[in-house]
């Protein structure tokens, strides 16, 4: 019983030395076996295709859409009328756009004809009557669609047919003057300046045409009611063109100008339009900009109305390739031992370094031209690695 029991014993002592062996043995390691497990991983390259597509450096800022400068628009007084009063009779919509012949106002049931130019309406133009004013009468009458003969600043028999002419379009009598009354209308101006003096016929009375700078035109406001006798502006009107007003940072101001291109857009308005910057203010701190910016006017193309008082993002490119080139990230370029710049092009599981010429860098793109070796929009190029 002793001698079984005893062998029991060496077995179960002979069991355990084996178990602790193997056990002991599974946590010895070699060397090479500790520097293969603590080793990094082999690192995987990032790829990105190479793309052909236009680059530009832009200035991007923001502007309010209006309308072109308003303009006060006055109302001369006519020696043909004397001391006649002058009571605001009929006035447009405000808003409303009015072109070259048409009329603006009526003051004391007489019309008023919007003509372009820039010599204000001064005196009373008839037969005989020479001058900057009868020459942009002339144009204004041959704009509306009323010839008046030769546009040579002559008040002639053309021109006052085709004034008479105007009247009758828009339902009104002319104004003749017999010859019987040119001697009391006689003005000093007339005797002093030549060409000042008119003869009989149809005439335009002073207070009757309204010149502006450009046409069309649009209603900005009336500072006068109907029934209001005249005294001062009657309103202030603003070109048909659209605007918009806009500043940059002062450090951006020597990389803007006028004539440059501007990209116009607010996809959630549904704006996307051009324009040409066309001023851009000499100091900053006018035109209501505080002092750390600078202000500048965009005249939009096309002149789309939707742009009137949004506020829309304007995109300026200041540097561009024009047409399409080859481009990679930026951070696909490393520099060579030779000073060159190389791009790593994923061919199969092989990396082939390609020597280009890096050219206009913008929005984290790099234009490149393959100096040595191949490479076309599509082709993977190294970026960074990462690990596995």
């Amino acid at each position: 019983m002793n001698r079984t029991r005893g062998v029991v014993v060496l077995v179960l002592a002979m069991v355990i030395a084996a178990l602790g062996g193997w056990v002991a043995g599974s946590r010895i390691e070699s060397p090479a076996e500790a520097a293969a497990r603590t080793q990094a991983p082999t690192p995987s390259p990032i790829l990105v295709p190479a793309e052909f597509r236009a680059l530009s450096t832009d200035v991007i800022t923001r502007g309010t859409g209006r309308f072109g400068s308003p303009q006060s628009i006055s109302i001369a007084t006519s020696s043909i009328k004397g001391d006649l009063p002058r009571v605001l009779t009929g006035v447009p919509e405000e808003g409303a756009e009015l072109d070259g012949g048409a009329v603006i106002l009526r003051i004391s049931g007489r019309p008023v004809f919007l003509f372009s130019g820039d010599v204000p309406s001064f005196r009373d133009l008839g037969p005989g009557v020479r001058g900057a004013d009868v020459k942009q009468l002339e144009d204004g009458l041959a704009g509306a669609g009323y010839d008046p003969g030769p546009r040579d600043g002559i008040y002639d028999s053309g021109t006052e047919q085709a004034v008479a002419s105007l009247y009758a379009g828009a339902g009104f009598e002319p104004v003749v003057i017999a010859a019987s009354e040119l001697q009391e209308l006689r003005t000093i101006e007339g005797d002093l300046i030549p060409g000042s003096q008119s003869s009989a016929g149809v005439h335009v009375p002073a207070d009757e045409a309204l010149f502006v700078s450009a046409l069309p035109i649009r209603v900005a406001e009336l500072f006068l009611s109907l029934g209001e006798a005249l005294d001062g502006p009657v309103g202030s009107v603003t070109d048909a063109t659209i605007a918009i007003d806009s500043s940059v940072p002062v450090e951006s101001a020597s990389l803007i100008s006028e004539g440059m291109t501007v990209l116009i857009d607010e996809p959630d308005l549904g704006i996307q339009a051009t324009g040409i910057i066309s001023r851009v203010a000499e100091t900053p701190g006018t035109d209501g900009v505080d002092g750390f910016h600078v202000y500048f006017e965009v005249m939009v193309e096309g002149n789309p109305t939707n742009v009137v008082n949004a506020s829309v993002r304007l995109t300026i490119p200041i540097e561009s390739t024009g047409e399409e080139v080859l481009v990679v990230p930026v951070s696909a370029l490393s520099l060579g031992a030779d000073g060159s710049s190389r791009v790593q092009r994923s061919v199969g599981n092989e990396l082939e370094e390609v020597t280009v010429e890096p050219g206009l860098s913008a929005q984290g793109l790099v234009a490149v031209q393959p100096v040595d070796g191949e490479l076309n929009p599509g082709d993977l190029v190294v970026i960074g690695f990462e690990s596995s």
